[in-house]
């Protein structure tokens, strides 16, 4: 059973005790929810509105609606799609509020799908990388930081070696542990991504 921890109180809630107390708006586990997809919504947004609207404005009013909802979800996936989609909507609409000529209003019209798939990968790709940076950051210190650096930061053994003060042995050691402690904590796909990442880069 998936574990998800209040910030406020240290308290552990179950996957399905936090969101039966999301239902009531029980503000402990709202917390926990906002705390923790907040700032991957707002990132999201400010990438589909670009200057339209202020992103944590658009997130305050998904999360509004999720307050008010009183809706017991499925399962975290389905809280997410909820947030996701929420918030996509939320952008789109003030995108169409912030066009007021017919000529404009046509050119959004025709735009709207590319952006409607361009911000679906683009939640994908928020939601991987916010998966991953969870799990790096459960790492040992030295070895997540030595992780973010070689394969998120594209740095090269020798150059972490020089800015940590270590010897390059032992960064391709750290470079190891990290990745052998990943591959059994992350999904396949996720753990490729990272794999992905480095090879690109």
């Amino acid at each position: 059973m998936q574990l998800i921890q209040s910030f406020e109180d240290n308290q552990l809630y179950g996957e399905a005790e936090l969101l039966q107390r999301l239902a009531i708006a029980d503000e402990a586990a709202f917390s926990v929810v906002f705390k923790r997809y907040y700032g991957v919504l707002c990132a999201l947004a400010q990438k589909i509105i670009q200057g339209v609207a202020e992103p944590e404005d658009v997130v305050n009013e998904v999360f509004l609606k999720l307050w008010n909802r009183n809706q017991v979800f499925e399962d975290l996936r389905h809280l997410k799609q909820f947030l996701y989609k929420s918030t996509r909507n939320a952008c789109f609409d003030a995108i169409k509020r912030s066009i007021h000529s017919k000529e404009r209003q046509a050119v959004f019209q025709g735009a709207q799908d590319s952006w409607e798939a361009a911000a679906d990968l683009e939640m994908i790709r928020m939601e991987v990388f916010n998966e991953l940076y969870r799990e790096i950051n459960q790492l040992p210190e030295q070895c997540g930081k030595i992780i973010r650096m070689g394969y998120i930061d594209g740095m090269k053994n020798e150059e972490i070696a020089r800015e940590l003060g270590l010897s390059v042995q032992t960064v391709k050691n750290q470079k190891t542990r990290g990745v052998m402690l990943l591959k059994r904590r992350l999904p396949p796909e996720i753990f490729m991504f990272l794999l992905l990442v480095s090879a690109h880069q």
